[in-house]
């Protein structure tokens, strides 16, 4: 219970893409508001499927649904 407490007040964000580089995982996110997160770990661990940011939503008018995806290019700008 208190757990999911401390939870309402985060920002959701779901797994897109997994890549390995080396001996790393890299691990993309699209988060609800729109926005991305990057997270890395080593490839002996997964990402996880739901990632919680702690801070607040863009305002709905800021949001772009469809112009802020991970793209191929971004991606591959982590590789290196």
């Amino acid at each position: 219970m208190i757990l999911e407490l401390a939870m309402a007040g985060m920002l959701q964000c779901t797994i897109k893409n997994e890549m390995i580089v080396e001996k790393d995982l890299l691990c993309f996110y699209q988060c609800i508001d729109t926005t991305k997160e990057f997270a890395r770990t080593l490839k002996e661990y997964s990402c996880p499927n739901k990632l919680y940011v702690d801070r607040m939503p863009l305002p709905f008018r800021d949001r772009d649904y469809k112009g802020n995806r991970w793209t191929k290019e971004q991606m591959e700008k982590f590789k290196e």
